[in-house]
């Protein structure tokens, strides 16, 4: 019964996985606010899916004319070291294609700036950080029990959060170098015949916090950067957090001057017949999908 409900539900919706980091044991640094799935439960959750669904490119799921029903892609954001060393392994024996969305802050060894957020909860320095940046964050209501919700809303600028949170380490001494997590190495980019790679921002900051052209700035740097790995690439662009309010027409509109013909969600919803938005902008259409994690 519920392999044939499973069955069932599949004439009708289409699934796009949503992985992060794939630790097998966690840096102690990341341990809360992590999204984390180890290497053998994503196995497990692949395998299963496969019995129901076609996996595919997620680009094979932005065509508005073609029935996506039945079909499952695979991405994971951030680029998380954990993903080349621990998640593609289990990629390439379950022989299914996946798409990896890359900041390349971390190709210039710039830690993810949310990573040092989860490492100043982890170490507990929340509330010294607070006092160091005592104005701002007043103004924008930043507090001990919110700070990690707050510093992604959309009316904090996340280019001066970001900065914020450097100047309070340097303060510190600490060595920001030690704090990176993400993929540091253009090498470890490598070409794989089951891997796409896609545009996930440079810096990963909530682009409708930016202005037109910080937001043009972080696409294209990142569309530029990508192009040099002479890797298979993604025309579907992955949005920093995923929700509704992280950005804006502005980032619409970019989107198709680049050539993109679709973006993700991160809503942890399904793709349900029927349901499709799309944006016109010009002569160009941009497709929306969502995923979940």
């Amino acid at each position: 019964m519920i392999k044939q409900l499973n069955k069932y539900q599949s004439y009708f919706t289409s699934h796009i996985l949503l992985y992060h980091s794939t630790f097998s044991r966690i840096p102690a640094d990341l341990k809360q606010s992590l999204h984390n799935v180890t290497p053998d439960v994503m196995y497990e959750q692949i395998k299963w899916i496969k019995q129901y669904f076609d996996v595919v490119d997620v680009d094979d799921l932005f065509s508005k004319n073609d029935d996506i029903t039945g079909k499952v892609a695979i991405t994971f954001d951030d680029a998380y070291q954990s993903v080349f060393t621990e998640a593609i392994p289990v990629i390439e024996s379950l022989r299914v294609p996946c798409t990896i969305y890359v900041n390349g802050i971390s190709l210039s060894g710039k830690p993810f700036w949310r990573d040092l957020i989860r490492f100043l909860i982890n170490n507990k320095m929340i509330d010294d950080f607070l006092k160091f940046h005592s104005a701002f964050c007043s103004k924008n209501n930043i507090t001990a029990t919110n700070f990690y919700r707050a510093t992604k809303k959309p009316s904090v600028n996340s280019m001066v959060m970001s900065d914020m949170i450097d100047d309070y380490l340097e303060s510190n001494e600490i060595t920001l170098d030690d704090l990176s997590y993400c993929v540091t190495d253009k090498n470890a980019i490598v070409k794989n015949s089951l891997v796409s790679y896609g545009n996930h921002t440079y810096s990963h900051y909530v682009l409708s916090s930016l202005n037109q052209d910080q937001q043009e700035a972080e696409i294209k740097r990142n569309d530029d950067l990508l192009s040099q790995c002479d890797v298979k690439l993604s025309k579907v662009f992955s949005v920093p957090f995923g929700g509704d309010k992280d950005f804006n027409t502005t980032t619409i509109e970019l989107l198709a001057k680049h050539n993109y013909k679709g973006f993700l969600y991160s809503r942890n919803i399904l793709n349900i017949k029927g349901r499709d938005e799309t944006y016109r902008v010009g002569g160009s259409t941009i497709i929306s999908r969502e995923r979940y994690m």
